[in-house]
């Protein structure tokens, strides 16, 4: 599996790196690097590693060198000398900076309480999420940590540990008989090589494929079924199955009776939602509904998989995984040999666990007076304190450990946090550090932002970053931060897999620039808590997480890579305290088709249908300003959310403008021609993207591109690099009626908007 780095000549050293999060993605696979001189100068994938055969990454992997030695790539720490978004800057030390942000943190906190900090961060250019928690619980701070999660793959997580006491999965992709995608355009995705191995396995009749989505990818092209659904209504889809799977039939009864919770509510439930009526919902017609169904559930081991798109749709977002979840339980592909099987913690070597995120976390240094400060804490409370002190309760007792709150299945809802740094309710939030993020660009309601940020109430705003970004240039400090090539690599992704994943540091930071870690311990340290990391470097916490399985961290990050538990973890594994079977870590010891968590919070315990929060069912009279359905969730392989947008590093130059898909039918009504620039209104604001014409999306929905932003275009405001040209989230909301009730999520698809041609180029 790999070889530990060597030197080839004088000088010259291959290093083995993980090639996740900026500027690629966050697949973790893994790349041999050779540097020289302390330079890097070639990469490419490693035949050692099977994963990395298969991705190949065309559209990135060229062009990393690239991207890591731009010029624009931040080297030293600044400090704002004008207004924020005046683009001026002081160059400061790291001690100066370090010494005036801790005096700050502590005179905020002394003024206003630790909760007056908010923490804003983003998709996995760092794995320190337990570090973050470490610091913000030994602040005092009540978790007003807020990101992407919310309306991407944790907060299902998040239900996951409610409905089954685990979220950990492993997916038995190369056996599966069926695979259901849902909302994932794998061809542009991360997952570019889970395609290439399906669509081999497809082609040679090996597994069946059923494509949910309102566009037809190329993956849809090639499917057995592709389900062309309205967006927002997966819901209303998987309740039609369940009520066909149910109805005909088609469930395991054995795995039903012995490790299921609530199948009679269930099935009393999906009563009310036949293939017919749900065909007027969803726009599918009811016999593909029937046929999709059985397909699902004739063909086990079967994956029922999907990307972000039912998290992203505010109201009921939630429900969509709920019910995915009990299809998956019912037809027993839960069950040990099924085709997803939810694991235990881990890794687990000759009977002992390496130190997992939440083992670091220090969630008992924090007051029950403080946990009760979290905003959104009595609202939308299965990410909140609430739900994670419940479940945690059963997670110790089943497993010994905590329960994960350092990653972001556990977080406050984000737009809270614009809202009370704004109004101050229900109590001001004065300082706001942001990393690994961009949220002028990846934020819902980018005027709300924007003003957030621009707020004199906001007295501190820290950001770490690569480049100078729209949401940086509206900081009093810009920290530079270190790449994934300039730090080292221990992860388990939130306490998401029951695994470490391990990869060396390439080169040493450049410039001035530093790992994350070394900012919030720097921190700690001139703050009075410096004792609770006695770590110097990153190396030295990874070896302290490895101790308990008797493995270094160059041994692991040189030659094992990734560290799995010598077995897995399941329900059926004798639990060593009690003798008998684990079961689930939920107050049935089941996984519960009717949630007695969900109940306790004060939510309906069963999954139900609920229309999108702006429809054409739900809102007819905007629709008739606003006919047609809009998605912002469009993406693109060479870029990766709102990152790699300079050009140079040939990242950009492989798409250099924003793309919105139209039909061609409802382009010519607007007097729209391919490749014209557009616009493309909501109630919140309009912007421009360039109209690609295609037959693969339904006449009434329209798809753009998210968080684009022209790093080439000015710096000062107005401008902001483009900020306001082409961002999808000027169209998007988050008030808090639309969110999701258990997570707080926001909608970004579904919406209403109309679209009209531009008249000038620079209209």
């Amino acid at each position: 599996m790999g070889s530990k780095s060597h030197k080839t000549q004088k000088g010259t050293e291959v290093k083995e790196v993980l090639c996740w999060a900026s500027p690629g993605c966050h697949d973790a696979c893994r790349l041999q690097v050779t540097v020289e001189d302390g330079r890097i100068v070639k990469m490419s994938g490693n035949r050692n590693y099977p994963k990395t055969r298969m991705q190949g990454c065309g559209g990135r992997l060229p062009h990393l060198i690239k991207w890591l030695y731009h010029p624009d790539q931040l080297m030293h720490p600044m400090k704002r000398a004008g207004e924020r978004g005046e683009n001026k800057w002081e160059k400061i030390s790291w001690e100066q900076a370090l010494d005036e942000i801790a005096d700050k943190l502590t005179q905020l906190k002394s003024a206003y309480g630790p909760e007056c900090l908010a923490v804003k961060e983003g998709t996995y250019r760092s794995d320190l999420y337990p570090i973050r928690s470490r610091f913000l619980n030994l602040f005092g701070n009540p978790g007003n940590f807020v990101g992407p999660g919310t309306v991407c793959l944790t907060n299902r997580m998040a239900l996951y540990y409610a409905l089954m006491g685990t979220c950990s999965v492993i997916q038995k992709k190369g056996s599966s008989k069926c695979e259901v995608i849902d909302g994932w355009n794998l061809t542009e995705s991360r997952e570019i090589s889970r395609w290439r191995h399906l669509r081999r396995r497809h082609r040679d009749g090996a597994v069946k494929l059923i494509i949910v989505d309102p566009r037809k990818t190329k993956a849809a092209e090639t499917a057995d079924i592709w389900l062309q659904i309205r967006p927002g209504t997966d819901t209303a889809l998987y309740l039609a199955w369940l009520n066909v799977i149910i109805e005909e039939n088609l469930y395991d009864e054995a795995f039903v009776k012995k490790w299921t919770f609530g199948f009679d509510q269930l099935r009393e439930r999906v009563s009310q939602y036949s293939p017919d009526k749900v065909a007027e919902i969803t726009w599918i017609p009811a016999s593909k509904i029937r046929e999709s169904a059985r397909m699902y559930a004739n063909n086990k081991p079967s994956i029922l998989d999907g990307g972000v798109a039912s998290d992203q749709i505010g109201l009921n977002s939630m429900r969509a995984e709920q019910a995915r979840v009990c299809l998956r339980a019912i037809t027993g592909n839960m069950a040990v040999g099924g085709g997803e099987i939810y694991v235990g913690p881990g890794p687990i070597i000759d009977g002992k666990m390496g130190i997992r995120d939440s083992m670091l976390q220090l969630d008992e240094k924090l007051s029950p007076e403080q946990k009760q400060k979290q905003l959104g804490a009595d609202t939308y409370k299965l990410m909140a304190w609430p739900g994670w002190e419940l479940m945690n309760q059963l997670y110790k007792e089943t497993y010994g450990i905590p329960l994960c709150m350092s990653g972001h299945n556990f977080s406050a809802p984000e737009p809270l946090v614009w809202r009370a740094i704004i109004t101050g309710d229900p109590y001001p939030i004065k300082a706001l550090i942001t990393w690994t993020s961009n949220p002028l660009l990846n934020a819902a309601n980018t005027k709300q932002v924007y003003q957030a940020l621009k707020s004199p109430n906001l007295e501190l705003h820290v950001v770490m970053e690569h480049f100078m970004t729209p949401s940086a240039l509206l900081a009093d400090y810009v920290l530079p931060a270190a790449s994934k090539f300039e730090k080292p690599n221990l992860s388990t992704f939130e306490d998401f897999s029951p695994i470490f994943t391990c990869g060396e540091r390439a080169i040493q930071p450049r410039g001035e620039r530093r790992s994350d870690y070394d900012v919030f311990r720097g921190l700690a340290e001139r703050m009075g808590f410096s004792e609770y990391f006695p770590w110097e470097t990153e190396e030295e916490l990874a070896d302290y997480r490895l101790k308990p399985l008797g493995i270094t961290f160059e041994e692991a990050a040189t030659k094992k890579h990734i560290i799995r538990s010598d077995e897995w973890w399941t329900y059926e594994t004798l639990n060593p305290k009690t003798g008998e079977a684990t079961g689930f870590a939920t107050p049935s010891g089941k996984i519960e088709l009717y949630s007695n968590i969900l109940k306790e919070l004060g939510y309906d315990p069963l999954p139900f249908y609920e229309e999108p929060p702006e429809s054409p069912v739900r809102t007819p009279e905007i629709a008739e300003e606003y006919p047609l359905v809009l998605i912002t969730g469009g993406r693109v392989k060479s870029l990766f959310h709102s990152e790699n947008r300079q050009e140079g590093t040939g990242l950009r130059e492989q798409h250099p403008e924003p793309l919105m898909d139209i039909h061609p039918d409802t382009a010519e009504k607007l007097g729209i021609s391919d490749g014209e620039w557009a616009h493309i209104e909501t109630r919140r604001g309009v912007i421009k993207q360039k109209a690609r014409l295609t037959t693969s999306i339904d006449p009434r929905v329209v798809n753009v591109e998210a968080q684009w932003w022209f790093p080439e275009q000015p710096a000062e405001e107005p401008i902001l690099h483009g900020l306001w040209q082409s961002n999808a989230n000027v169209l998007t909301m988050n008030d808090p009626e639309v969110c999701d009730p258990l997570t707080g999520g926001w909608p970004l698809r579904a919406l209403l908007c109309k679209v009209y041609k531009t008249k000038t180029e620079t209209d």
